[in-house]
């Protein structure tokens, strides 16, 4: 078997006996070299990685390398060349299965000298944990996320010079926070490449904190921490009812603070409300909290577009607006949606087209409601039930005030979701000449500018219409 086997082998057995995270962090950047005899070569990209590996998961390697190699394996560290080598150019020093060098005595620490010192290298390479596909450029902004997204672009042009820091970037499941928090990390990457970007959930910094008390290396777990630059933090609700981790987090958190290093949290709700300390709860508030709330249509619609055109899939616009009317409150749900429509697609060959009856096909599984299309009916009766009246009243002669503007209010709409003509329209309600139809709908236009209640109104009849709660407009499957 050549090393890259062995290797193989020994990682099988390493992710059984280790986190996730830690796996991802300690072990997934490693590569094999060279194997000699039973001797396996392995390249690590820093020094960092020599002392953790070998104070932390020492008997992990041993019974690795012992099932890849029998007792006789040893282990042998190399230090990544292309970020730098040992003042003489050559490898690490060996290390046995069991720790020692290849005298027998313990494994050396770094000094001046040693083949581990990289030259122009004080600290440890951070791995950032981020994900490429999230940027600005694929964020959607809107009214509903303007001033998190904005926030965040100041974070990162200049991490080290923000008045936002710490910046909190709050709102429910969803709407784009952990989008954001990456879009930092990985601007920043790019822009500033020799900043320690840091990306991680408040789960896995309790994970690493609970076990560095178990091998009494808490110390050490800190110290690292405060060789990031800027600190990422998903879901820091997760603080809530932990105290040791909120005891160590506030004291990284102060240290990072003092040495101008940017720190950017998600929450899902306001800190105000979060059951925290309130030493920790203040020092959360000395920055910027920047809320996300639900995106009005258009921002989904562009959303939905955004996600398909990188798939390379084409929604039809009224397939696009149908499915985001239902998915209002979760975001994320709109590229489940776009995962299930490519995939129904698949199976039923290329000659199906994405369409309104695939589109409620799909819904069913995310929804429990779904509208049939939109008809003149359907908008006489959801808003007479909203105004309390009789779907006649709105074809009769009655000018009643409450009456007329239910009347208007239903023209405007049938104009808006159907095709029906001026013409057409105004026989629906009651005879009407077309230039009575057009002055109802220039008045609600003037009326959703000038008076908030009118807006609103028609903002909760737009959902009710397409949501299927008006009497009789759910769709029977």
């Amino acid at each position: 078997m050549d090393h890259t086997s062995i290797w193989n082998n020994c990682l099988q057995n390493i992710r059984q006996n280790v986190d996730p995270q830690s796996f991802q962090t300690w072990f997934a950047p490693i590569r094999p070299v060279a194997l000699k005899q039973n001797e396996l070569t392995i390249q690590i990209p820093n020094r960092l990685f020599y002392e953790w590996l070998e104070e932390h998961y020492v008997e992990v390697l041993k019974a690795s390398l012992q099932q890849a190699l029998g007792t006789a394996g040893r282990l042998q560290y190399r230090i990544n060349p292309v970020r730098g080598e040992g003042r003489n150019g050559g490898p690490a020093n060996d290390v046995s299965k069991n720790g020692k060098n290849e005298t027998g005595g313990p494994a050396p620490r770094p000094a001046p000298g040693n083949p581990f010192v990289i030259p122009g290298v004080t600290r440890p390479r951070i791995p950032s944990n981020l994900d490429t596909r999230y940027t600005f450029d694929n964020f959607i902004e809107g009214d509903c996320n303007s001033l998190a997204r904005n926030a965040a672009k100041a974070v990162a042009d200049s991490p080290a010079n923000t008045a936002f820091n710490p910046l909190v970037i709050h709102g429910n499941v969803g709407l784009g926070k952990t989008h954001l928090l990456q879009a930092i990390g990985n601007y920043i990457t790019a822009k500033f490449p020799n900043k320690a970007v840091l990306y991680v959930s408040t789960d896995t910094f309790t994970n690493q904190l609970v076990s560095s008390i178990g091998s009494n290396t808490t110390n050490d777990l800190v110290n690292w921490y405060q060789n990031v630059d800027v600190l990422l933090v998903d879901d820091i609700q997760q603080l809530v009812k932990r105290k040791k981790t909120q005891d160590v987090f506030f004291n990284l958190f102060n240290v990072l603070r003092q040495n101008n290093k940017a720190v950017v949290m998600t929450c899902d709700r306001p800190i105000i409300e979060l059951d925290i300390e309130e030493r920790l709860r203040s020092r959360f508030q000395w920055g910027l909290s920047a809320d996300l709330s639900m995106p009005a249509l258009e921002t989904r619609m562009a959303i939905l577009k955004s996600k398909a055109d990188n798939t390379e899939v084409d929604i039809p616009s009224n397939v696009a607006e149908f499915i985001c009317f239902h998915i209002q409150h979760n975001i994320r749900q709109l590229e489940g949606v776009l995962n299930n429509l490519v995939l129904h697609k698949g199976v039923l060959g290329d000659g199906q087209e994405i369409d309104l009856k695939l589109a409620k096909d799909v819904l069913k599984n995310f929804v429990t409601e779904i509208n049939k299309e939109v008809t003149p009916d359907v908008i006489q009766r959801t808003v007479a039930e909203y105004y309390n009246l009789d779907v006649e009243n709105l074809a009769s002669a009655t000018r009643r005030r409450h009456v007329v503007l239910a009347r208007q209010i239903s023209m405007f709409l049938v104009k808006q979701y159907t095709e029906e003509s001026l013409k057409s329209i105004g026989r629906m309600f009651g005879g009407r000449d077309h230039s009575t139809v057009l002055y109802s709908i220039k008045t609600v236009k003037d009326l959703m500018e000038t008076n908030d209640d009118i807006r609103k109104s028609l903002g909760e009849l737009e959902r009710k219409i397409r949501i299927g709660q008006g009497e009789g407009s759910e769709m029977d499957f």
